[in-house]
């Protein structure tokens, strides 16, 4: 008998099936707003962002999404997980939420749309601009995947919310400890719905936790709902998400199924110019791999780019209407936020009025005001003659002991020397470069060992 051939016990029948307690069985195969497992036998839930189904590659039924928010000026862990929220009530599942009613106020909703907005995009279409031939198939440039049907400039009508909280659709929880948390989590699951539980700032003000009975939680809560139809989103507060700690962070992701952290840019205003037009930046920490060796968002992944053979990095921003997250790239203008429509003038740097004085052995730099300069050649060109010619500069050569002054002329070829009897007890050399005549040696009878040039 071969090694891969299955053995099966005398008696058996050859068409029964080896039940799973996963919530992958067939029990759970038609429940609403669940999709099967391309490579897994179990079943997932849109998270009501594409973009961030594509890094966690969907939540799979049994897992939890731990979401940390340092940034104290900004709630973006708290944005998600109502996107999580109101995409388990437009799928017909159920929501517990363990905090007060007044958090679900601000879940998004599905923009109303009119049938004159259609017709104007339909009319847009049809009288945008021509562009040639080769250019007519390119594919246009995307930084993220998908569009999310939840508008983030709409929350859920008090109507309707009043309606689905009568029903039972949307339930409250408010546990002051842990054992309080985790009944109320137990006794809302059900094996013929899918439930979508929503932990809001886990350790905060509304459900103080130590760090020790915050890991407790995650295991419990995790080992409770692993083979449910449920899942579950945690977030933090800030307090409890900063980067700097890096061992409590780990503990959070080694505890959660995927654990992300949604760093804004409300505490480092700079960045906002140098990431436009992102608002933050995302750090996957784990990722979901429920019955994988490898988690399914590192091999299909669009935005991480793991299969292309590199790892990109992500931001997040919110649009008008949508929450998407992007690879973090340069902008269509080459980097720069603004549209630019001509050269960008480059910073002249002025070098006028700047001396250059050795002194000690050290060369400084001395400024000197260009107001002073101005007004002290208007006192020599008064004080001149209007006769009288300019004098020539001269360049004061020395050889030794003696001082040599020469004439600088162009219009002469040669120049002029003049001699000084007088000794001069410290030895420089002043020179300077420019064109002269053929040169000529002169030899002096008083310095034989000195040629002249």
């Amino acid at each position: 008998m071969g090694s891969f051939t299955r053995r099966v016990r005398p008696g058996a029948a050859t068409g029964s099936t080896v039940s799973s307690s996963s919530p992958s069985s067939s029990s759970t195969s038609n429940l609403p707003g669940t999709k099967p497992y391309p490579s897994a036998p179990t079943r997932f839930v849109s998270s009501g962002i594409p973009s961030l189904d594509d890094i966690l590659g969907s939540l799979a039924l049994g897992s939890t999404l731990s979401l940390l928010s340092p940034d104290p000026h900004t709630q973006w862990a708290r944005l998600v997980a109502r996107h999580v929220a109101s995409a388990g009530v437009l799928d017909g599942q159920r929501v517990l939420i363990l905090s007060r009613p007044e958090w679900a106020g601000g879940m998004p909703w599905v923009e109303e749309r009119d049938a004159g907005s259609e017709s104007e995009g339909e009319a847009m279409d049809e009288s945008k601009t021509k562009i040639a031939w080769r250019y007519d198939k390119m594919a246009k440039f995307r930084t993220s995947v998908g569009s999310s049907r939840l508008a983030a400039n709409t929350t859920i009508p008090p109507s309707l919310r009043k309606q689905l909280e009568d029903d039972g659709t949307i339930t409250y929880a408010e546990p002051t400890d842990l054992s309080s948390a985790l009944h109320a989590v137990a006794g809302a699951l059900t094996p013929d719905r899918v439930v979508r539980i929503i932990v809001p700032d886990l350790g905060g003000r509304d459900f103080p936790l130590s760090k020790p009975e915050i890991i407790r939680f995650l295991l419990s809560l995790r080992t409770l709902i692993h083979d449910k139809p449920a899942v579950a989103v945690i977030t933090f507060p800030p307090s409890l998400s900063s980067p700097s700690l890096d061992t409590w962070v780990s503990s959070i992701a080694h505890a959660s199924s995927a654990a992300l952290t949604l760093q804004g840019f409300g505490t480092s205003p700079g960045h906002f110019r140098a990431f436009a037009p992102l608002h933050g930046l995302i750090t996957p920490h784990i990722l979901p791999s429920s019955h994988h060796l490898l988690a399914p968002g590192i091999r299909h992944s669009t935005l991480l780019g793991v299969k292309d053979g590199g790892e990109q990095n992500l931001g997040f921003r919110l649009k008008r209407k949508r929450f998407v997250i992007e690879s973090v790239h340069l902008g269509i203008e080459g980097g720069t936020s603004e549209r630019r429509t001509a050269p960008v003038e480059m910073a002249q740097v002025q070098t006028e009025g700047v001396e250059r004085v050795e002194r000690g052995g050290v060369e400084k730099v001395e400024k000197v005001e260009k107001a002073e300069k101005v007004e002290k050649v208007g006192v020599e060109a008064a004080g001149q003659p209007e006769g009288k010619k300019e004098k020539k500069p001269r360049a004061r050569v020395r050889f030794g002991d003696d001082e040599v002054a020469v004439s600088i002329d162009k219009s002469d070829d040669h120049p002029h020397t003049h001699t000084h009897p007088h000794a001069h007890t410290h030895a420089h050399a002043h020179t300077h470069a420019h064109a002269h005549g053929p040169k000529k040696v002169e030899i002096r009878h008083d310095r034989p060992d000195l040629y002249e040039f």
